[in-house]
């Protein structure tokens, strides 16, 4: 029996220590049976999966999302039932195992509430871990993307991991998926140049350009630029960085009537520049307009996530039309 809680913005690394848990705790055999995934489950069926015992598929492993109910009071538990949670929780069947996780988003300064009883509860019986995102100036991100490369027995010179950095940013998801693209364009080579980076990984400039027409509205350039993304990146690639940056518009927003813009950097840990850039761009957008266009991404996103949107183009398009 092992319980954890995971939490933090590197959703990459996450996924990779879920997925090690999957391999060491779970017979594939019966992986439909032993694996379970839950999204913010209401009272009852949290309950059932703490205490369901496992019958004859081995080892169980249950994913339980958790941020509506650590992060923020979208949902809560009142103390009856905070009592009998606790009681599943400090009597878990031997060969059940369970992650509860809290995703934040990127660029998202937020952490799970310490103050929650429930948090209090589930950090006692569990071994918490955190994946903050990486800083692009971190050596951290150089290794992390190092390993990555040895994986897709790819070989990388320093100066090209940080030209990958230059390029891409330090979303490891991201990264993973363009060394992946990379490993295929550029066969049977190995080894890894500048050139076949700046020819084959996109740049996280080439979204930042999207966002800034998005802003504008302009629909036909909208639908053109993310035409050219496509060629190069997965339709979720381009929204995860989307999200990203119109949280971070959100942010500057919000703080720019209240700081200065050195004191925004400080506080977003982001270069000045960066910041008098951004505010230079969203200048006449309202902040309700920004926190709308991030939460028609989120759902859009959702909807190819689920497979109730094929296409990226119509997932953008919805947006628009939002």
């Amino acid at each position: 029996m092992a319980v954890f809680l995971f939490f933090g913005q590197e959703e990459y690394l996450m996924e990779k220590e879920i997925k090690k848990l999957k391999n060491e705790l779970l017979d594939v055999s019966f992986l439909t049976m032993s694996y379970k995934i839950f999204d913010n489950p209401p009272f009852a069926t949290l309950l059932e999966c703490i205490q369901s015992t496992p019958l004859m598929f081995g080892n169980t492993l249950s994913l339980i999302y958790m941020d509506k109910y650590l992060i923020g009071n979208k949902l809560s538990l009142d103390d009856k039932q905070l009592e009998a949670f606790e009681q599943a929780l400090s009597s878990i069947n031997d060969s059940a195992n369970i992650v509860f996780t809290c995703k934040i988003p990127r660029d998202e300064n937020r952490k799970p509430d310490s103050r929650k009883k429930l948090y209090k509860i589930i950090s006692k019986y569990s071994l918490v871990k955190e994946f903050p995102q990486y800083k692009t100036y971190q050596k951290e991100l150089n290794s992390e993307i190092a390993k990555i490369a040895k994986e897709k027995d790819l070989v990388l010179s320093s100066e090209n991991i940080n030209l990958i950095i230059e390029q891409i940013g330090s979303n490891l998801t991201l990264i993973d998926s363009e060394l992946e693209k990379l490993k295929i364009s550029i066969l049977p080579e190995r080894n890894v140049t500048s050139k076949a980076i700046r020819t084959y990984c996109s740049s996280s400039e080439d979204v930042f350009i999207l966002a800034d027409l998005i802003i504008s509205g302009n629909k036909d350039e909208i639908l053109k630029q993310y035409s050219l993304l496509t060629e190069k990146r997965h339709p979720l690639e381009i929204f995860s960085v989307l999200q990203s940056n119109f949280q971070r518009y959100i942010f500057i927003k919000n703080y720019q009537k209240r700081m200065n813009t050195k004191d925004i950097a400080l506080k977003l840990k982001l270069h000045e520049y960066i910041i008098i850039k951004s505010l230079e761009k969203i200048n006449k957008v309202s902040l309700d307009k920004l926190i709308k266009i991030r939460e028609n991404l989120i759902k859009a996103e959702y909807k190819i996530k689920t497979g109730k949107i094929t296409s990226g183009e119509t997932a953008l398009e919805l947006v628009l039309l939002s």
